[in-house]
């Protein structure tokens, strides 16, 4: 679960790195003109930290508002202002202060037992495999409302969670039928009635819940 937090912790140090080699290739050209090579590198660095920080933060942070203000304008001055966002980012991120990165993390957990369910599938074990994606689901749900701020109490299921998204508008009435399609799947595979889906009907849920998670988490 601390890979992705690991990666983004990885790159911020080596963008740190980089500002500084970039502070020595700064200098004004003898002419008065600023160097080209600096120009570049400065523009190759600013690039590289707007995408990360988009990544870790998103672009409505205060990270990435504040990196903008000062690299607005291509100049050294600007870099050390820059250096201390970054460094707020990296120490923000290793205390735990980031919602995006633990959406991130969610990610890769809820991608982890998905491909667990699809080797179960293509190994002819349907049933589990819909137990599997149905847990999945349920708790994807969960993550989405509390994400949107929707009370979610220890007794809400998936028919539950899915009235609450769909009435506050997270999405459509449509989208609301096919949860509840996905629904009977799990409820059939969990009370043992194993006759009353297909393992082409699960293959279907994997996708749409793969989707699903991937629209709304």
């Amino acid at each position: 679960m601390n890979m992705i937090k690991n990666k983004f912790l990885e790159r911020i140090d080596e963008l740190l790195k980089k500002a500084e080699r970039v502070k020595k290739i700064y200098e004004p050209h003898p002419t008065g003109l600023i160097d080209p090579k600096a120009l570049e590198s400065f523009s190759e660095w600013k690039t590289n930290v707007e995408n990360l920080i988009i990544l870790i933060a998103g672009a409505n942070s205060v990270y990435y508002n504040n990196f903008i203000q000062w690299t607005r304008v291509a100049h050294i001055h600007g870099i050390d202002p820059s250096i201390g966002v970054l460094n707020a980012l990296k120490e923000d991120l290793e205390k735990g202060f980031l919602t995006e990165v633990r959406d991130l993390v969610l990610a890769e957990v809820f991608t982890d037992f998905l491909d667990m369910a699809e080797h179960l599938l293509e190994n002819g074990y349907k049933d589990p495999a819909a137990s599997l994606i149905g847990a999945v689901l349920e708790d994807g749900l969960r993550k989405i409302a509390e994400k949107n701020n929707i009370t979610v109490k220890r007794n809400d299921n998936i028919s539950s969670l899915n009235q609450k998204l769909a009435d506050k508008g997270i999405y459509s009435r449509i989208i609301q039928r096919q949860v509840q399609s996905w629904e009977a799947i799990r409820n059939s595979a969990v009370h043992g009635r194993f006759n009353e889906y297909s393992s082409d009907q699960v293959k279907s849920m994997l996708e749409g819940v793969r989707k699903f998670l991937s629209d709304y988490l």
